[in-house]
């Protein structure tokens, strides 16, 4: 597995630095890199496979906040680590689910620590597949499980929403719930459930994932910013 590593910072010296040092953390491995030297340049030029994202925070123009946001608009899956020389906008980090926070100057040692942390998440979670059945065609699909946004019940189907498709199956929610249990899901609802590692925002009977608003059962709502907060924490931390 190849993976896919994107370097963002308007300031050359510093896009050499990471560079290097993810020459050293990879240097037996197989990955590609490609640096941007503006958020604007990363929006236009964006790859079309994005594994690791290393964003400065301030940078001239867009900062790396500013840029996140609309990032996780298209892309929910990329592990977006934040470059900065301060931790004034660590909360606003939760928004975006950033990975870690990488102050300035880096440290290589702790630098490796959290890509070497990235490349195992992202390998455990290349070998999570959902297989079903699907309503339409009776093919039968196998799905990523981390790139399912949430999934809902229509009528006597369910629909599973991922990143770029829609699917239709038979497979009742209860039992999709049951063999999710021990991912990143959450019934937040009786006809939902929801890919904890892709809420953007909770408000008072929602949430938000990508542009789509679910709702959340009032009984449940303290639990799943409880989960929530619990998750990012251990992401953070």
């Amino acid at each position: 597995m190849v993976l896919n590593i994107g370097i963002c910072d308007d300031e050359i010296i510093h896009r050499e630095i990471l560079l290097s040092y993810v020459d050293r953390v990879f240097a037996t491995k197989s990955y590609k890199v490609v640096e941007f030297d503006s958020g604007e340049d990363l929006l236009d030029n964006y790859p079309k496979k994005l594994d690791i994202l290393l964003l400065d925070v301030q940078m001239t123009g867009l900062n790396g906040i500013e840029i996140a946001k609309k990032i996780r608009l298209f892309d929910t899956n990329v592990i977006i680590i934040f470059i900065t020389a301060v931790i004034d906008f660590m909360q606003q980090g939760y928004e975006v689910r950033a990975f870690r926070y990488l102050l300035k100057p880096i440290d290589y040692n702790d630098f490796s620590k959290h890509l070497l942390q990235c490349e195992e998440d992202i390998n455990k979670n290349s070998q999570n597949y959902l297989t079903i059945k699907e309503d339409n065609e009776g093919q039968v699909i196998i799905i990523p499980i981390d790139s399912i946004l949430y999934i809902e019940t229509d009528s006597r189907s369910v629909l599973i929403h991922t990143n770029n498709q829609l699917y239709r199956t038979r497979v009742s929610i209860n039992k999709l719930e049951k063999h999710l249990e021990n991912k990143t899901f959450y019934r937040c609802h009786r006809s939902y459930l929801i890919n904890l590692n892709k809420v953007r925002c909770i408000s008072k009977n929602s949430v938000l994932i990508k542009d789509n608003e679910i709702l959340v059962s009032r009984y449940k709502l303290k639990d799943l910013k409880i989960k929530v907060t619990n998750m990012l924490g251990d992401l953070l931390c």
